[in-house]
C-alpha cells in the first residue's frame, strides 16, 4: 500500500528527479483529455435528446473545463507555461485520447465518451486520490465528487437507448471503437511513464490493475445494454471480448502513433483562436 499523502512530497522540489517529468506528462495528459471532453459535452447542450440531458451536458462541460484548468495551472511548478499549453500548441502536441480528436457523430457516440472514456479518466484520478504528491492528493478529492454524477448520467442514458431496437443498434455501432480505445488508453504494464509513478506512490496501481478497475465499473453497463463487449468473470472481475492493439503505441501521449491529433476545427476551438486577442492578464 502506498504511504499516505501526509508522508509524501509537498512541492515539486521535493519530488525525486526521476518522477518529475513522468508526473508532469501525466498531468498534461489528464488536463488535455479534460479540456477536450468538456468541449464535446458542451456541443450537446442544445442538441441533446431531452432538456434535462442538455442541462446535464452543460454541468459536465463546466466540471471538465474546471478540472483541466486546475491541472494546466499545476504544471507551472514543473516549468511549463500554462498559457502556452492552453492556447499555443499544434495538433500533434496534444495528449488527448484519439476519441476526442473530432466531434462525436451523434448522441450514442457521446454516450460512449461519457460511459467509457470519462470513466477511464476517473479511474486514473482515483489512483491518485492518496497520492504522495500532496498538491495532487488535495485537488483530486473534490474532482472525484463531481465525477460521480457523470457516470450516473451515462449509465442511465445508455440503458434508456438500449430499451429500444433502434437504440441498441446505434449503441452497438458507437461503443466498440470507444471500447477498444479505452482498453488501450491505460497503457502497457511495462510502460516507462507509469513505472516511476507507481514506485514513488504518486499513483497507487499500474495499467493492468487500472484496466481491471475500469472493467468492473463499465462492464455491467455494456452487458446490461446487450453490447457483448464484456462478461462477468471470477468474483467482481470482468473480462473483455477484445485485447488492446499496441501497434504504433506512444506511451507518453497514450495514443497510437498514426493518429495526428485533434482536427483543425477542434484545435481552433480548444485554443480559443477566434477570441484570442480579447484575453486579458
Amino acid at each position: 500500500m502506498s504511504p499516505g499523502a501526509e508522508e509524501g512530497f509537498g512541492s515539486v522540489d521535493e519530488l525525486p528527479e526521476a518522477v518529475r517529468e513522468p508526473l508532469a506528462d501525466l498531468l498534461l495528459l489528464m488536463a488535455d483529455n479534460k479540456r477536450l471532453l468538456g468541449m464535446r459535452y458542451a456541443d450537446w447542450i442544445l442538441g441533446a435528446p431531452a432538456l434535462e440531458a442538455g442541462i446535464a451536458c452543460s454541468a459536465m462541460a463546466q466540471d471538465e473545463w474546471g478540472h483541466g484548468r486546475i491541472f494546466y495551472a499545476m504544471l507551472r511548478d514543473f516549468g511549463r507555461d500554462p498559457d502556452e499549453l492552453e492556447h499555443g500548441r499544434e495538433p500533434g502536441e496534444y495528449r488527448n485520447c484519439e476519441l476526442l480528436d473530432s466531434e462525436p457523430d451523434g448522441w450514442p457516440e457521446l454516450l460512449a465518451l461519457n460511459v467509457l472514456l470519462d470513466t477511464a479518466l476517473t479511474v486514473q484520478f482515483e489512483a491518485m486520490g492518496e497520492s504522495r504528491f500532496q498538491p495532487v492528493h488535495h485537488k483530486v478529492s473534490k474532482l472525484l465528487e463531481e465525477e460521480r454524477f457523470h457516470f450516473a448520467h451515462g449509465e442511465g442514458w445508455t440503458a434508456r437507448l438500449a430499451s429500444t431496437e433502434d437504440g441498441r443498434r446505434r449503441l452497438a455501432a458507437a461503443f466498440p471503437p470507444a471500447w477498444e480505445s479505452c482498453l488501450r488508453w491505460f497503457g502497457r504494464e511495462e510502460d516507462p511513464v507509469n513505472g516511476p509513478l507507481v514506485e514513488a506512490g504518486i499513483v497507487d496501481a499500474g495499467p493492468d490493475e487500472l484496466r481491471r478497475r475500469w472493467l468492473r465499473r463499465v462492464g455491467p453497463v455494456v452487458e446490461g445494454a446487450g453490447l457483448g463487449l464484456a462478461e462477468p468473470g471470477d468474483g467482481e472481475e470482468w473480462t473483455t471480448s477484445t485485447a488492446p492493439d499496441w501497434e504504433g503505441w506512444r506511451p507518453e501521449a497514450r495514443r497510437p502513433g498514426g493518429a495526428p491529433g485533434p482536427d483543425a476545427r477542434t484545435v481552433e476551438r480548444v485554443r480559443g483562436d477566434r477570441n484570442r486577442s480579447l484575453l486579458m492578464d
